[in-house]
C-alpha cells in the first residue's frame, strides 16, 4: 500500500471569497496560510500516509509546502478544483501510489486520530476495490476521499459531490464505506463557519 494526499489550494488572491464582507484579501491568505500550515503539520504525524502533492497556482503556497517536503505541482491553467485534483491523482499514480486520499485543506478542527482512523481504512483488504468517503455536516460536500488509482475515478467536486462521488463509485463498480468522522465535517468557507471557528478555536488541540 503507498498512499498519497492530494492537497488542491487556491490562489491567494481569489481564496475564501465568500469571506470578503468580513476579511480583507490579506487576511483572508493568512487565513488560508494558517490552515494549510495545520493540515500540512498533522499531515506528518500519521505514519501510513506517504507522500504529500500540493495542487496550486501559488508559489507563496508552494513554498510553504516545499518546507514540509511536498511534491508541489502547478494547476493546470483553466483547470478548476476537478481538473487540480485529476492532476494530482496523475501525478501519484505515475510514481506509484495505490491510493490517493483527497483532502481540503481548510478542516479546522481536523484531528489527528480521526485522520489516523480515515487512513487505516487502506490497510483492508477490500481497500482495493472501495472508495472511502467522509461528507461534510449537511452531508452535501466531500470533506476526505480515498480512492485505489487506476480505476479512471473522475472528481466531482462542487454542489452534492458527497452524492455524486458515492455514485462515480457505483459506475466503477467500487465499493463506497462512508465514515462519519466529527472532525472532517466542519469546513471554513461561509461567514457562519468563520464565526463557529472565532469562537471555538480556543478547543483546536495545538
Amino acid at each position: 500500500m503507498k498512499l498519497w494526499t492530494i492537497l488542491p489550494v487556491k490562489s491567494l488572491l481569489q481564496t475564501k471569497s465568500r469571506l470578503s464582507n468580513m476579511l480583507s484579501q490579506p487576511e483572508r491568505a493568512e487565513l488560508t496560510l494558517h490552515l494549510l500550515d495545520r493540515t500540512l503539520s498533522l499531515l506528518q504525524t500519521v505514519p501510513l500516509l506517504g507522500e504529500t502533492a500540493v495542487i496550486t497556482p501559488d508559489r507563496i503556497v508552494a513554498k510553504m509546502a516545499a518546507r514540509f517536503g511536498c511534491r508541489c505541482l502547478a494547476e493546470p491553467p483553466g483547470s478548476g478544483l476537478n481538473g487540480a485534483v485529476t492532476a494530482g491523482v496523475t501525478l501519484a499514480t505515475q510514481n506509484g501510489a495505490s491510493h490517493c486520499l483527497v483532502l481540503p485543506s481548510d478542516l479546522p478542527f481536523l484531528q489527528q486520530d480521526e485522520l489516523a482512523a480515515l487512513v487505516a481504512q487502506v490497510t483492508t483488504a477490500v481497500s482495493q476495490t472501495t472508495a472511502i468517503l467522509c461528507g461534510d455536516r449537511q452531508q452535501q460536500g466531500t470533506n476526505g476521499l480515498i480512492v485505489p488509482t487506476g480505476w479512471e475515478f473522475r472528481f466531482g467536486y462542487g454542489r452534492n459531490s458527497f452524492h455524486y462521488h458515492q455514485q462515480e463509485a457505483a459506475r466503477l463498480g467500487l465499493a463506497c464505506r462512508i465514515l462519519q468522522l466529527p472532525s472532517f465535517q466542519f469546513d471554513l468557507d461561509t461567514e457562519q463557519d468563520f464565526a463557529f471557528y472565532t469562537q471555538n478555536r480556543s478547543l483546536i488541540p495545538s
